[in-house]
């Protein structure tokens, strides 16, 4: 499942790195933004069939691919 998540990451940040660098930091690199944040949320619903709310995590908690996945993984 890791690995899933990291290409739906790596697919909306048109970037690999989230894939060798799990602790790049997605926002204040630019990688994403408000708006691939609500667009990654949809995706892994939509692919994984895992919903996650926007009102259910902040940013922060989320920000690193490690911290991303790792949710995930918590709410399947």
């Amino acid at each position: 499942m890791k690995e899933d998540i990291l290409e739906i990451l790596a697919e909306l940040c048109e970037d690999e790195v989230v894939k060798e660098e799990e602790d790049v930091d997605l926002f204040e690199s630019g990688l994403l933004d408000s708006l691939a944040y609500l667009e990654l949320l949809m995706e892994i619903e939509n692919k994984l069939g895992i919903t996650i709310s926007p009102s259910e995590v902040s940013k922060e908690d989320i920000n690193t691919p490690a911290k991303f996945v790792e949710f995930v993984m918590n709410k399947a």
